[in-house]
C-alpha cells in the first residue's frame, strides 16, 4: 500500500510539475496586454491595426496558427513560449465594419487545443472631411438642401457605424438618420435626410464605435476653403489648379483684383476639391493686391498669388538687388550686365517677361549661372518659421534627354545650396515637355537647422550667393532649359 500510495503522489508530482512549466495542456489565453515591460500591468480588450501585441496565458507552448478576426495572422515562432505570444495585427486586416460576419476574438491553436479570447480590432479613428449634395434652387433661385436631400459625408475610416445624427451647432442632437449607406472602403456615407426641418446650419454627427466624428454643413452652399496652388506665379498657358474644399457652385475667379478667368472654362472635380484654370495672356501688376479670389455662392476665398514682395529674382527688375553676375550660353533681360535679351528663335512661346535662358550641348561645365550679392526680399515677417516658406520658381525644359539618364537642377538662394532637384511639375510629378512647370521646395530642406527666415536672412554669407547648375551624370544632350520666378511663398497655417 505504501507503494502504492508513493507511486501515486509521484505521479501527481509529475502532472502537476508539467502543468507549471507548460509541458502540455488546454491552451488558455488570460490577457493581451502591449510588448512594453514598463506597462506590463495594463491590459486591453481592443486594439488597432499595426499595433504589436503580447499574449499572454498558459500552455500556449508549440502554437500551430494564430487567428484574428478569423484570419491566420503571422507569428514569429521564436518568441513563442508556454506563457507568452507576440503577434502584430496585420495592418491589412479586415475588421469588422467592412465584413460584419468576422468573430470578434484572437484564436490560438496549439497540439493541445484552442484558446479563444474576445478581441475587437479597429482600423483607426474615423474621419470627416467634408459633404456632398446636389442641391435643387428655391424660388429665388439659389441652391437650397430640403427634406428628403440625399447627402454624401466624405471622410476616412467609416467603420462600425452606430448612429448618425444632425445636431444644432452645439451638437445636440435633433435628429437622428437612418436611412444610410456606406461604401466599400468606408470613405463615403450616402444618406437621406428625413422629413423634419432643415436648419440654416447644423452639424452631422456620426458614432462609430471607434468614436465619434462630426462635419459641419449648411442650409445653402458652404463657405469656400482654399488651402494651396499648384503655382502663385503662373507664366500665361500655365495650368494652375487650386486646392480646398467646397469648390463648387463657382461665380468666379479673380487674379489680383485686375484680372477675371472665365469661370466657364474652369474645371472642378467630384469632390469639390480643385479648381483648374489656364492663366490667361495677362499677369496681376505689381499695384495688384497680391491675392486669387475664388467666389461661390457659399462665399469667397483668398490665397496669395503674384506677391511682388516675396519675389527673389523674377528677371524683369522686380528681384533684389545684386552686384554682378556670369554665366554660360545664357540670357536674361539685364542688357546692362552685357547679356542679350532672349532670342526671336527660342521655342519658348509663352512667358511673363524675361527668364534666364540656356540652349547648347551639355559638356560638363554650361548651363549655368552666378550672380554676386544678391539682396533679400524684405516682404516677409523675419519671424516667419522657416517651415513655412517654400522656395518656388517655374522652369521650362523644351524636350526630353537622351544621352543623360538623369538630369537635375542644383540651386543656391542666400548661399544655401540644395542639390538634385527634379525637372518636374510639383502636380503632376513629370516633366512636362515644352510646358512652364512649377517646383516648390520647403526651405528647411535648403537650411535645415534654421528656424526663422530672420536666421536665415542674418546667415546669408553673401558673395556668390545665388546660383543655377544643372546636372547630369552624361554629357552629349541639347539641352533647352528656362527659369523664371524665383521667389519664397508663405504657405498659411
Amino acid at each position: 500500500m505504501l507503494a502504492v500510495i508513493l507511486a501515486n503522489i509521484a505521479m501527481l508530482s509529475l502532472s502537476s510539475c508539467s502543468d507549471e512549466n507548460g509541458d502540455g495542456g488546454q491552451p488558455v489565453i488570460e490577457r493581451v496586454r502591449t510588448t512594453d515591460p514598463e506597462l506590463a500591468d495594463s491590459t486591453f480588450t481592443e486594439a488597432t491595426v499595426g499595433q504589436m501585441i503580447l499574449i499572454e496565458g498558459r500552455n500556449l507552448q508549440g502554437a500551430r496558427h494564430v487567428y484574428i478576426n478569423d484570419q491566420d495572422v503571422y507569428f514569429n515562432a521564436n518568441y513563442n513560449t508556454s506563457t507568452h505570444l507576440i503577434v502584430t495585427i496585420p495592418a491589412a486586416l479586415v475588421v469588422v465594419g467592412v465584413d460584419d460576419s468576422l468573430p470578434l476574438e484572437i484564436r490560438v491553436e496549439t497540439p493541445n487545443g484552442v484558446a479563444r479570447y474576445d478581441f475587437h480590432v479597429i482600423a483607426g479613428k474615423p474621419s470627416l472631411e467634408m459633404y456632398k449634395a446636389n442641391l435643387p434652387l428655391n424660388p429665388d433661385g439659389i441652391p437650397e438642401m430640403v427634406p428628403g436631400q440625399e447627402v454624401t459625408l466624405v471622410g476616412a475610416l467609416l467603420h462600425e457605424i452606430e448612429h448618425i445624427y444632425v445636431t444644432d451647432l452645439d451638437t445636440v442632437p435633433l435628429f437622428e438618420i437612418r436611412d444610410f449607406t456606406v461604401n466599400a472602403d468606408r470613405t463615403e456615407i450616402r444618406l437621406r435626410m428625413p422629413s423634419n426641418e432643415i436648419p440654416d446650419y447644423g452639424i452631422y454627427m456620426v458614432e462609430c464605435y471607434a468614436g465619434k466624428v462630426y462635419c459641419g454643413f449648411s442650409k445653402s452652399p458652404m463657405e469656400p476653403e482654399i488651402y494651396d496652388i499648384s503655382t502663385d506665379m503662373p507664366i500665361p498657358g500655365q495650368r494652375v489648379v487650386v486646392y480646398g474644399k467646397y469648390l463648387t457652385n463657382l461665380t468666379a475667379i479673380n487674379l489680383g483684383g485686375e484680372i477675371d478667368i472665365d469661370i466657364s472654362g474652369a474645371e472642378t472635380n467630384e469632390q469639390m476639391s480643385e479648381i483648374a484654370f489656364v492663366m490667361p495672356d495677362m499677369i496681376p501688376s505689381e499695384d495688384s493686391n497680391g491675392l486669387i479670389s475664388v467666389s461661390t455662392l457659399g462665399g469667397k476665398a483668398t490665397l496669395p498669388f503674384y506677391r511682388y514682395e516675396w519675389i527673389y529674382e523674377d528677371f524683369d527688375g522686380h528681384g533684389t538687388p545684386m552686384a554682378y553676375g556670369w554665366g554660360t550660353n545664357h540670357y536674361c533681360g539685364f542688357p546692362d550686365w552685357g547679356w542679350t535679351p532672349v532670342p526671336e528663335t527660342s521655342p519658348i512661346v509663352k512667358s511673363s517677361g524675361y527668364f534666364i535662358y540656356f540652349d547648347g550641348f551639355t559638356s560638363w561645365w554650361d548651363h549655368n549661372l552666378t550672380i554676386n550679392s544678391k539682396g533679400q526680399p524684405e516682404g516677409l515677417d523675419p519671424s516667419t518659421p522657416l517651415s513655412a516658406i517654400e522656395l518656388r520658381y517655374e522652369v521650362y525644359m523644351h524636350e526630353p534627354f537622351s544621352a543623360a539618364t538623369s538630369m537635375t537642377s542644383t540651386i543656391t538662394v542666400m548661399g544655401r545650396e540644395k542639390a538634385g532637384i527634379p525637372i518636374v511639375d510639383r502636380v503632376t510629378g513629370t516633366l512636362m515637355p515644352a510646358q512652364w512647370m512649377s517646383v516648390a521646395m520647403p526651405m528647411t530642406e535648403i537650411a535645415p537647422g534654421v528656424a526663422t527666415y530672420g536666421e536665415l536672412c542674418a546667415s546669408d554669407p553673401g558673395g556668390d550667393n545665388f546660383k543655377i547648375f544643372l546636372g547630369y551624370d552624361n554629357t552629349g544632350d541639347n539641352v533647352i532649359i528656362a527659369y523664371d520666378n524665383f521667389r519664397f511663398y508663405v504657405r498659411q497655417q
